[in-house]
């Protein structure tokens, strides 16, 4: 059976975008422990950085810039003093509703990542927000570029791979779970990254690794080819 994914000698990815690294702050690891265990895989298999990216919900996880700097420091202070190479950077996972359409009027709190200035949104699982549009176009014109968390994982995604691309015409862009290939979230995930890749609408892969326990599917994950993608997760270095 064809796979869209090869076995390779090394692995590709040397930036993850997507994790939750910082104890204490989101539903992500428990202690600093953990995290450096997470970290110490992922140089294992030739991943140079982590851009870790705590949640920033108002009713779950109201955290903020400061918070989560200041979260960045005490892990990369631990990963200092260990003998790991990796580098650890922090951006954020903003849930698009009206809090986040809010943030955007004070755009020196948002967290950013890479010289295109790319934000990470997710949206709820089942229903796509009514504001997505506007929100959009809000980070657009601040100079922010949009990348959509697991799209694959929303159910109004998996039947209908329309409304996907009309946001990527309006300059979104995508980054699947690498987990997701493997059937981690369910068949229908996997089915709809399957698609999102032979569509080649995929900008980014990433982990979203949350607790140690996942590293083994991560890191099988990680160690697969994704062909005929112009992922982004190199320029990153």
């Amino acid at each position: 059976m064809f796979s869209w994914f090869k076995r390779r000698q090394s692995n590709d990815l040397t930036v993850d975008i997507h994790s939750h690294l910082i104890p204490g702050i989101d539903d992500g690891v428990k202690n600093l422990g953990e995290a450096l265990l997470i970290l110490e895989e992922f140089e294992k298999i030739g991943v140079r950085k982590v851009v870790t990216t705590p949640h920033v919900h108002p009713d779950y996880y109201p955290n903020t810039r400061k918070e989560i700097l200041l979260g960045l420091d005490s892990v990369n202070l631990a990963l200092q003093k260990s003998q790991l190479k990796i580098k650890l950077e922090a951006a954020a996972e903003y849930f698009i509703d009206g809090s986040f359409l809010d943030l955007l009027n004070d755009p020196e709190e948002i967290l950013s990542f890479g010289g295109a200035r790319y934000v990470l949104v997710e949206t709820p699982f089942m229903n796509k927000p009514l504001i997505f549009d506007e929100v959009i176009f809000k980070m657009k014109s601040l100079g922010f570029t949009p990348v959509l968390a697991h799209p694959e994982r929303y159910s109004f995604i998996s039947e209908d791979l329309s409304w996907i691309k009309k946001v990527r015409d309006q300059g979104v862009l995508l980054q699947i779970t690498s987990s997701s290939l493997l059937g981690v979230y369910g068949k229908e995930a996997q089915k709809t990254a399957k698609k999102l890749l032979k569509e080649q609408m995929v900008d980014f892969v990433g982990s979203d690794v949350h607790r140690i326990k996942q590293m083994p599917m991560v890191v099988k994950s990680f160690k697969q080819n994704f062909p005929n993608q112009n992922l982004r997760n190199n320029e990153l270095i």
